[in-house]
């Protein structure tokens, strides 16, 4: 990719398109499974966006906003689009409301005090998330097994919701020391204060 010129951020919008091409795929013909190996293929050009960059020397503050803001979206759709397959809303918005705040908690915090990526080594971030859940969803396809009553995928999604709000609770009490050590005053924040 790199010797053919493509650039980083083509690679971030790549995946998008293709998450929101399985996605409309999942939602037309219910082929769970396949769609399962789509978003697989679309979470490796995910991690490909990083490395075009680094191997280019075009890493850029843009591309990595751009590949952040791309990753809420594709989250957003694939869990969206599964709901609406499944029928399970409930611990499908549960779910996708953690992961949001587990992105949220970690990117808030970086406007009160300076913190580097490498300070949030969480239990439950995108990667681990993405796994879980295509094993989850894939395996309730293959195995009809339905502990107390409920498929794999739905004891998937509650496993997953225990799992991620317990890494909003993480992140939250990580910035609060955080913010409270090397938080910046006040003054120097000025009008980005916001009182709520």
């Amino acid at each position: 990719m790199v010797r053919l010129g493509v650039s980083p951020s083509a690679v971030t919008l790549s995946g998008l398109v293709l998450v929101g091409a399985s996605c409309f795929f999942v939602l037309s013909t219910r082929r769970v499974l396949l769609f399962c190996v789509l978003v697989t293929l679309a979470n490796l050009l995910d991690v490909l966006d990083g490395e075009v960059a680094r191997a280019s020397g075009r890493v850029s503050p843009f591309g990595s906003y751009l590949d952040a803001v791309c990753d809420r979206i594709e989250e957003a759709a694939v869990v969206l689009s599964v709901a609406a397959v499944t029928g399970y809303w409930m611990l499908s918005m549960v779910v996708l409301v953690g992961a949001l705040l587990v992105s949220y908690a970690k990117a808030r915090a970086a406007m009160e005090a300076p913190i580097s990526n490498l300070e949030w080594p969480d239990l439950m971030e995108r990667a681990e998330r993405d796994v879980l859940y295509v094993v989850g969803l894939a395996a309730s396809q293959l195995c009809a097994w339905r502990p107390l009553g409920h498929d794999l995928f739905w004891w998937t999604l509650a496993c997953l919701s225990v799992l991620i709000w317990a890494t909003v609770v993480q992140r939250i009490l990580r910035a609060r020391r955080i913010i409270q050590s090397r938080g910046l005053s006040l003054g120097d924040r000025g009008s980005s204060v916001h009182i709520r």
